[in-house]
């Protein structure tokens, strides 16, 4: 057997690791991601997972950074064919399309337990997210959505829209398309000037708290 069909068996096998651990973790998070159950999923003994990613720890991580890879790059796409929307909508609504689809499940599942300081997923996820700021900034700057401080207004829709996205994990009854609408609104008339042009009711500009 050649070289280069034993590296195509090995890339294959870690594709289906990372692929089982995926499921498993959006659908139990890290716990329900054991080292066993990764190969009953995936059909490949467990040594292969200590091989090939050194521990569960190890594979998590990879999972981490496919799931990022594939949420860029699903954004990207929708991005590019964003038409007539451009700017914020365009941002919510690829966020919006990203999140609707069961794949990313695996972004909350695992990021409660990345948020603890001594998650091995941490760092990983720092880093992830750091790119996905970035996404966004450089679309708001692309596109002139008139955002001062395009860092910024990246961190802040990236907060909000993750915000959503984790009470819908909560509570499916949660409408999360009126709640993207609604967020989308306040976004644009900010950022377009929009509210400053309207006028301020009479109790608040006289300063009465009802």
């Amino acid at each position: 057997m050649g070289a280069t069909r034993k590296q195509e068996i090995s890339a294959e096998t870690r594709r289906r690791l990372v692929a089982a651990a995926w499921e498993l973790a959006a659908e139990g998070g890290a716990a329900a991601a054991s080292v066993q159950a990764v190969a009953e999923r995936s059909g490949i003994s467990r040594g292969s997972v200590a091989w090939h990613f050194g521990s569960k720890d190890g594979l998590l991580k990879a999972v981490v950074e496919e799931a990022f890879r594939w949420g860029t790059e699903f954004m990207r796409e929708r991005l590019a064919a964003a038409g007539p929307q451009t700017g914020v909508e365009a941002l919510i609504e690829a966020n919006f399309a990203l999140m609707s689809r069961p794949e990313s499940h695996i972004f909350s599942t695992l990021l409660i337990e990345a948020v603890v300081r001594e998650s091995p997923l941490r760092e990983t996820y720092a880093e992830e997210y750091a790119k996905i700021r970035g996404l966004y900034a450089d679309h708001l700057r692309a596109t002139g959505a008139h955002a001062t401080d395009p860092e910024a207004v990246a961190a802040a829709l990236l907060g909000g829209t993750l915000g959503i996205n984790i009470q819908h994990r909560l509570d499916p009854g949660l409408d999360r398309r009126r709640a993207v609408t609604a967020m989308t609104g306040i976004y644009t008339d900010a950022l377009s000037g929009d509210a400053e042009k309207r006028p301020v009711p009479d109790d608040a500009e006289q300063g009465r708290v009802r």
